[in-house]
């Protein structure tokens, strides 16, 4: 899969690991990306989105003049990276890995926006603790199939 342009091109090229990078601004995506320095896990799918890059928006950059300091701040084994004041951008393996962590993504920004948390703090007790995230990630880990990233298992036939 070809790569597009600007900040896309950079970080797939910078992730040989990605062979797809998904790029998506929904409304959600940019309110929570606008509105927070850093996403807290309050929702179950908080789980399957348990490491976050996060990058300043410093305009739009065509010449490449921004790389330094884009691959300075925005890659680390992470496959999210919430661009402030931009939108959302996953990456995976697949086209599927990253739409499905795209999904999860979108899902928490949304959640941000419906129990608006933009504007609020989020009450203490209802953050995910550490040991509660690490239990979701194992038990997500045992529903998947054998292959190196499929979403939940359907059991039986439909």
């Amino acid at each position: 899969i070809k790569i597009s342009s600007g900040i896309n091109a950079e970080y797939g090229a910078a992730r040989p690991d990605l062979h797809c990078v998904y790029h998506m601004h929904s409304r959600p995506g940019i309110a929570v990306s606008a509105a927070l320095q850093k996403i807290q896990p309050f929702i179950q799918a908080s789980i399957e989105v348990p490491d976050i890059s996060y990058h300043d928006y410093r305009g739009l950059i065509t010449d490449g003049s921004d790389k330094p300091t884009w691959l300075e701040t925005s890659l680390t084994p992470s496959k999210y990276l919430l661009m402030r004041n931009h939108g959302l951008l996953t990456g995976g393996g697949t086209v599927e890995e990253a739409f499905y962590r795209m999904f999860f993504f979108h899902q928490v920004c949304q959640a941000y926006v419906d129990c608006g948390y933009l504007t609020s703090s989020i009450p203490p007790q209802n953050i995910l603790s550490d040991h509660i995230m690490k239990i979701g990630q194992e038990g997500y880990d045992e529903c998947r199939n054998d292959t190196p990233f499929r979403g939940p298992r359907v059991r039986g036939s439909l």
